[in-house]
């Protein structure tokens, strides 16, 4: 934005500060001074750069304004108002997509060369002037910010009257823009500014180049607009059409100054053009009321902190109410001092950079002059606290990075699939779905890894994944790894490395959990789970397992499915875990001591069990039920040292072969004692085999 020095200087007193001194305030109030140049006509023009969310100071008066504020300087009150006869109503249907219209008839217009002051003030933007009219609609453009059109009323009518609408085009018509762009309205679904029916102008992007005024025209139609930005950017795209009209409307035009830009207009074409006007016709939402901003003084201190103020005493001083009521004066805002409180009304020009609380402190110390603060932070005591959850996620991390897992980490973000949730404004086509597991970006980056020339690589990630559970989006951190290669152990340098079995891969994930201190039981997965439904595609159908504690899922564990081993050349022996890191929280105690029990003083004595079934059977479920039929000081132990099968009848038998270890704490236990109780347990087992899988 150009700023000339001479004409600043017409609406604020600025010869006691001098330009550098008001463009040093502007620096440090947050404006940028980009190019400092000097025009012809021996003023000074400074480029002063605009932030998107001060479009209010994109003008000459919106400059004044600021420097008025920062100076606490008034503005000179120029003569340029006059009473008119206005004519306000509601928008209504005629007028759709508006916020504001205003058109006005002007008759014995007079056009002809421009006077010298005006074209002085032109001269110093580089506008080379064209006539009065033409020159004055230039003038509030650079002054006020507000772009104004004008028509020749005798080429936009026949009848003498004036109907202006504002209506989607209806009409089989090719317009031709100020710009000799040929728009055919009947291919196009835009918004037309008609008179009489006529179309007189693109809405908010140009007008027609019939209604150009010339030096015959002496009847004139003046019209200000402001419409939905929205709008008026779809129009814009869709036409392919880019004026300086069109960009000021999708950026957003400041409704607060269009009667002020309107009304001085009005008496520049009077004055200048000698036009007599009739009715002016104003059209507008109904006004919005915002509400005030309450805020404490203390409120205001301990953002802003201490000031450099030199006293005679040694405390640090705050800025007053006083001066933060002055600066809110200077602002154009309206204070009232309520129940301890400032009620601040904010301006209706800062409505949209204003809106908070912090805002407003912003504010404050922009205009008090942020160098007039102590600028270093305070020292504190206080130290900083870890959360507990980030502590348990470091603890099962440095778990994993102990028993030979490399932690890798992947975005959320992944390739589409109808699995997955999908993203409303993805960043591109690789990242349009959130993933809803982890064990997908481990078996991707291990394909990766393997295609790089480098070996299989024993990883884990934790990350968020994505849920969906009726219409509810759920959130929430998981705990995915791989484990497996081709080459895992060998007894001796002579003998063939072997893979890793089933048995060593869940020997890693016990030890995990014994170190968490966590008892875990294995068990077939349940397709109600979530867990299981997002994962089970990777999984070997028949080699994989949940894991609960108590009741509670824990997570997934198994055999990668050969078909994708296959497919993407990875090591079949590969096993892939994914863990709920919300469960894994409640059951972490990192305070929780080991519990020592005393060891019995007496001998064991074990006794071998075969048990023959036809039938599948849950050996977790039946060495339950062997410690549940004694007394669970006898049983020591229950666990299975061989599994074989046998056909009969042309029907498999699966056999197990279970080892009970019995000891007291008491006593010596003898032979016939274990006897009868070992027989008693056999015989229950038959029984619960019978009932149970009815065998």
């Amino acid at each position: 934005m150009n700023i000339s020095w001479k004409w600043l200087n017409e609406l604020i007193d600025l010869q006691q500060t001098g330009s550098e001194e008001t463009l040093n305030k502007l620096i440090l109030a947050g404006f940028e001074i980009e190019n400092i140049t000097k025009a012809t006509n021996h003023d000074i023009i400074f480029d002063v750069k605009i932030t998107a969310n001060r479009s209010d100071s994109a003008s000459i008066m919106g400059i004044t304004r600021e420097i008025s504020t920062i100076l606490k300087k008034p503005i000179r009150r120029i003569n340029n108002q006059k009473h008119y006869n206005i004519q306000h109503n509601i928008i209504n249907k005629q007028f759709i997509h508006c916020h504001s219209f205003l058109y006005t008839h002007f008759h014995t217009i007079k056009v002809q060369s421009s006077p010298k002051w005006l074209k002085s003030k032109l001269e110093s933007y580089k506008i080379t002037s064209i006539n009065n009219v033409t020159d004055i609609i230039s003038l509030i453009k650079l002054k006020w910010g507000q772009h104004l059109e004008i028509f020749d009323f005798n080429k936009i009518s026949n009848n003498n009257k004036i109907s202006i609408k504002v209506e989607y085009n209806q009409q089989n018509h090719i317009f031709v823009t100020r710009n000799d762009k040929l728009v055919n309205l009947n291919k196009h679904n835009c918004i037309i500014v008609t008179n009489n029916n006529y179309p007189i102008s693109l809405a908010g992007i140009d007008c027609s180049k019939l209604s150009n005024i010339d030096l015959n025209t002496s009847s004139i139609v003046l019209q200000a607009s402001i419409f939905n930005k929205n709008t008026i950017k779809g129009i814009s795209k869709e036409l392919a059409i880019e004026t300086e009209n069109s960009l000021q409307q999708i950026k957003g035009i400041n409704s607060f100054d269009v009667l002020n830009a309107y009304s001085e207009a009005i008496l520049l074409i009077e004055y200048l053009c000698k036009g007599t006007i009739q009715n002016i016709h104003y059209f507008t939402k109904p006004q919005i009321k915002y509400e005030p901003l309450l805020i404490q003084e203390k409120y205001i201190n301990d953002i802003l902190g201490f000031t450099l103020k030199k006293t005679n005493s040694s405390k640090a001083k705050t800025i007053t109410k006083r001066e933060v009521i002055e600066i809110l004066h200077y602002l154009n805002c309206i204070v009232f001092e309520r129940f301890g409180h400032l009620e601040i009304y904010i301006p209706g020009y800062r409505s949209t950079s204003i809106t908070r609380k912090i805002d407003v402190i912003e504010e404050i110390g922009r205009i008090y002059g942020f160098d007039k603060f102590i600028d270093y932070v305070p020292s504190y005591n206080t130290k900083g606290k870890i959360r507990k959850e980030k502590l348990k996620i470091d603890q099962i991390r440095n778990i994993l990075r102990t028993i030979g897992l490399t932690e890798s980490i992947h975005y959320s973000l992944v390739k589409s699939d109808k699995n997955y949730l999908k993203i409303c404004n993805p960043l591109n086509e690789d990242y349009t779905n959130l993933r809803h597991n982890i064990i997908n970006n481990l078996v991707n980056a291990n394909l990766h890894n393997l295609n790089q020339g480098n070996e299989t690589i024993e990883i884990f990630e934790i990350g968020r994944i994505f849920t969906k559970l009726n219409k509810n989006y759920i959130e929430n951190i998981h705990i995915g790894g791989l484990i497996g290669s081709t080459e895992y152990y060998r007894r001796t340098w002579s003998e063939k490395p072997q893979e890793l079995t089933w048995f060593q891969a869940k020997g890693d994930i016990d030890e995990i959990f014994e170190r968490l201190q966590i008892n875990i039981q294995w068990d077939k997965p349940n397709i109600s789970h979530d867990l299981y439904n997002n994962n089970k595609t990777c999984f070997h159908p028949n080699r994989v397992a949940s894991l609960f504690s108590g009741r509670e899922l824990i997570g997934i564990f198994g055999q990668l499915d050969l078909k994708i081993s296959q497919s993407l050349s990875i090591p079949k022996h590969t096993y892939i875990f994914e863990f709920k890191l919300k469960n894994l929280f409640q059951l972490i105690n990192p305070k929780r001591m080991y519990q020592f029990i005393q060891y019995s003083k007496y001998p064991y004595i074990t006794r071998d069990i075969t048990v023959s079934s036809i039938n599948q059977i849950q050996v977790n479920d039946l060495i339950q039920y062997i410690k549940n039929q004694v007394d669970p000081f006898i049983i020591e132990a229950v666990f299975l040292f061989d599994y074989y099968k046998t056909k009969k009848e042309d029907k498999e038998i699966v056999n197990l072969g279970l080892r009970i270890k019995y000891r007291s704490h008491t006593n010596t236990l003898t032979n016939s004692t274990i006897d009868i109780i070992n027989e008693e347990i056999q015989q229950n087992i038959k029984h619960y085999l019978k009932t149970t899988y009815n065998i």
